[in-house]
């Protein structure tokens, strides 16, 4: 750089002049340039990619040097001289350098997000000295018949206006922005081209002062002592005008990418705002719940967190929410040491089986010592493997010490502390149920302590309750922690003993040795108030084993011995007889409860078929059923032996042998059933009654029904019992036309001896012979089914095979040359309605085929 001397005092400088188009354009084009390059800076902030913030970077740098460098040479072309001027291409090209190098850096300070101000002042300087640099670079590309010298004063003021200016470019996104959003002025569009104006002022503006500090002296040239070749400035233009497109290209992409990175921007603080939102609406909600709303983490590795958890865990747990939010042990070192290992289960088994997690456990909260909590959550699976509850913990402490005074006041004995009738119930249920699964035995002991009335009359009451809440510790002291003391009020006191051992008379003789204990302790002298009373008791004991008997029914029974041994002179110990009692109980309920079921008509009949070798039905065999209104249906084998032994079954028996008739006086009115015969089971204490035989005769002569289509089951014990007068009624029967059926066949006395001379028609095997047989054919049973069929072949009787279940079944016993059979392979058994419904359905069914 030549600047002026004195010895240039006498020359002549060339005047130059400015087109006004092309410096109004220059500067445009440092303006869209500045804007350029600052709208990748909200593209650098966006992204998250190092290399894609660096490729904007420099993609916003480049912009910004050639907006410069375009900039300047535009300018150049705006100056005209009196002079052909040209320009060397090497120093033209090299001069873009410092334009793109000082872009670079004013972008690196404008993206920060609060650059400091030491920061700003050295990045404006650096940005003007490189704009300076780049601009006299430029000048000196210059090749003209004229020499080229500069004014000090304005090279110096054009860096120091590059510089300040620069520095207010590049202070004006803080000091602005910061002041525009405190007052909520700021919009990102206008912002950003006021400093792209500011900052292509700057630009401009060391251009236009530098080119004042030019002079050109006439007489001389300026040539470049580099080679190389040069450049016109239509050239120049030229390439001013591709970086101009380039430029204008940038902006446009940059413009785009920017307004969708503000769209984004946008949204996001939209959806931020929103978020901020509910979280503050959230947390308003949680703060005033009356528990802990949480999210809980389980890791892969096992460790425990509480990633979120509101304020009120300080009072629930008494410890703040971020010191558990990356490790839970704070919180697991308080839960109680006795429910610890439960928690922690019940956590691992929510996060096996993906169940909702419940739980009530106890801590030791800091300030408030022992506490109940009760915890409940959702899991849900995360990407990483981890396991996440999100719940709610609630303080129940409160809830249980009410729950404890209730259970203490529904289950607990207000005087002495006992369990009370309520718990002494469900401690019974317990050792039956523990008897049942053990088959060991246990006892009921009922104690009454005698004359206790007239100490409460003479004494008071208050003295009463202390001889009874000091009997109660003295029961509670020498029974096991397996027994249970109660009171049931009063002076009534009764103890459970459990484990008494698997043999009755062992069982007896323990329960007989506690009740002496107990008796003992009880006659010691006991210190009331100004008076020593001794006591006596009158001990009643039951035994039971299992839950046959219900509970009301033990104490009955313990109450019952008790006062048999108040009876037999108190202060003594008197066993229950269970066996008597209960047999003659039983037999009188049941005994009640068949008349009664006879005069309301409960009983009614089910038929079953009976079918022959080719499946067709040959007959049905009549069930006699009860239907009772309390109890439901009661089986045969509960009230057909109450009924025998009480005599009840000779009603019954009538009842059954009228409805037969009834039956089959129906069945001849029906083609479907014209030719079936029905069979009815005749009991021994019904069939030996003197008139049975007219009683039979009556039935059918009243319902005028053929007396060959109803068959008398009778049984092998029936028929030996009187083996006389069963000989002589069936043929009396037989006479009549009537049927008969040994019923369950060898299983009474194998009496063969006695098959061929009494008139059946017919032997049933039993069903025990035929399911036995069932599974495994080698076995006797089947020889002796084979037996029965050839016995009954050979004296011509008819063989119904009872209990078929299976075809496996049927075919065998068609091997063996049975042709009639009976059982649940064919049908259950059904009401009569149901069934003549179901063999007319059968019936017509077949014709129409």
């Amino acid at each position: 750089m030549h600047f002026l001397d004195a010895s240039m005092a006498g020359d002549t400088f060339l005047a130059g002049d400015y087109s006004v188009p092309l410096v109004l354009l220059s500067l445009l084009i440092a303006i869209m340039a500045a804007f350029a390059s600052i709208s990748h800076v909200d593209l650098m902030r966006a992204t998250r990619s190092a290399r894609a913030r660096l490729g904007w970077h420099l993609n916003g740098a480049l912009a910004l040097g050639l907006g410069v460098w375009t900039m300047h040479f535009t300018g150049m072309v705006a100056f005209r001289l009196p002079v052909a001027i040209e320009y060397h291409a090497l120093l033209t090209l090299v001069s873009v350098f410092p334009a793109v190098l000082a872009a670079y850096l004013a972008l690196d300070v404008i993206s920060r997000p609060r650059p400091s101000f030491r920061a700003i002042l050295l990045g404006g300087a650096l940005m003007g000295l490189g704009i300076g640099g780049m601009h006299y670079i430029g000048m000196a590309a210059m090749v003209m018949e004229a020499a080229m010298a500069y004014r000090p004063g304005l090279v110096l003021l054009s860096l120091l206006v590059a510089v300040v200016m620069s520095s207010l470019a590049l202070a004006i996104p803080r000091v602005m922005g910061k002041f525009l959003h405190e007052h909520q002025l700021y919009q990102p569009l206008g912002f950003k081209l006021a400093s792209a104006t500011l900052m292509g002022l700057a630009i401009s503006s060391l251009h236009y002062v530098a080119m004042a500090a030019t002079r050109f002296p006439a007489g001389h040239s300026h040539e470049v002592a580099l080679p190389g070749p040069t450049l016109n400035p239509d050239l120049v233009a030229s390439l001013a005008v591709g970086s101009s497109l380039f430029i204008l290209i940038t902006s446009t992409v940059t413009a785009s990418l920017r307004q969708r990175v503000e769209l984004a921007r946008l949204e996001a603080e939209s959806a931020r705002l929103q978020a901020l939102e509910l979280d503050e609406r959230f947390t308003k909600i949680a703060s005033r719940l009356p528990g802990v709303v949480y999210q809980f983490r389980m890791a892969p590795d096992g460790q425990l967190s509480f990633p979120y958890a509101s304020e009120a865990i300080r009072d629930i747990y008494g410890v703040p929410p971020e010191a558990v939010r990356e490790n839970a042990d704070p919180i697991t070192r308080i839960i109680h040491p006795d429910d610890l290992e439960g928690l922690l289960q019940s956590i691992q088994e929510s996060a096996e089986t993906m169940s909702t997690w419940g739980h009530e456990y106890r801590v030791i909260h800091p300030e408030h010592g022992e506490r109940w909590l009760q915890g409940n959550a959702l899991p849900e699976k995360a990407a990483d493997g981890a396991v996440i509850w999100n719940g709610f913990i609630t303080d129940i402490t409160e809830q249980k010490q009410s729950q404890e005074k209730i259970h203490q006041l529904a289950f607990y004995d207000d005087l002495t502390g006992l369990p009370n009738r309520r718990l002494l119930d469900y401690r019974m249920g317990l050792v039956q149920a523990a008897s049942s699964r053990l088959r060991s035995y246990g006892a009921i002991l009922f104690i009454d302590l005698d004359d206790f009335k007239r100490l409460n009359d003479t004494m008071g009451h208050s003295v009463g309750d202390e001889l009874l809440k000091t009997l109660a510790r003295r029961l509670e002291g020498r029974t096991r922690s397996v027994d249970t003391v109660a009171r049931l009020g009063g002076d009534e006191f009764v103890v459970i003993l459990d484990r008494l051992g698997n043999k009755e008379n062992e069982a007896a003789q323990r329960a007989g040795l506690v009740a002496e204990d107990i008796q003992a302790i009880i006659t010691q002298p006991v210190n009331l108030p100004q008076h020593e009373h001794r006591c006596a008791a009158s001990i009643g004991i039951t035994l039971f084993q299992g839950d046959v008997d219900s509970r009301e029914e033990l104490l009955r029974r313990a109450d019952t011995a008790m006062y048999q041994a108040k009876a037999d002179g108190r202060n003594s110990i008197r066993f229950y007889n269970p066996e008597l009692q209960r047999r003659m109980e039983r037999q009188f309920r049941m005994e009640a409860e068949i008349r009664q079921a006879i005069d309301s008509d409960q009983f009614f009949l089910h038929l079953q078929k009976q079918v022959g070798g080719n499946g067709k039905l040959i007959g049905a065999e009549a069930l006699l059923r009860w239907n009772n209104p309390s109890l439901g249906m009661v089986s045969p084998m509960e009230f057909i032996p109450v009924a025998e032994e009480t005599g009840l079954i000779l009603p019954l028996g009538n009842w059954v042998l009228e409805n037969a008739c009834r039956i089959l006086k129906d069945w001849e009115q029906e083609a479907a059933t014209a030719d079936l015969s029905l069979s009815i089971n005749v009991s021994a204490r019904q069939f030996h009654q003197k008139d049975f035989v007219r009683q039979v005769q009556r039935a059918i002569d009243e319902h005028k029904v053929s007396p060959d289509r109803l068959k008398l089951e009778l049984t092998e014990s029936l028929v030996l019992e009187d083996i006389e007068d069963s000989m002589d009624k069936m043929e009396q029967l037989h006479a009549l036309g009537l049927h008969f059926s040994m019923d369950d066949f060898g299983t009474g006395y194998s009496s063969m001896a006695y098959l061929s001379r009494l008139p059946f028609d017919e032997v049933k095997i039993d069903k025990s012979f035929v399911q036995n047989a069932a599974r495994d054919r080698n076995q006797r049973d089947w020889v002796i089914i084979e037996a029965i069929i050839g016995l009954a072949s050979n004296l011509n009787m008819r063989v119904v095979a009872e209990g078929v279940e299976t075809q496996t079944q049927q075919s065998y016993l068609c091997h063996l040359g049975c042709r009639c059979f009976q059982g649940y392979f064919y049908g259950r058994p059904k009401p009569v309605e149901e069934f003549n419904v179901a063999i007319k359905s059968q019936f017509h069914g077949t014709e129409s085929s």
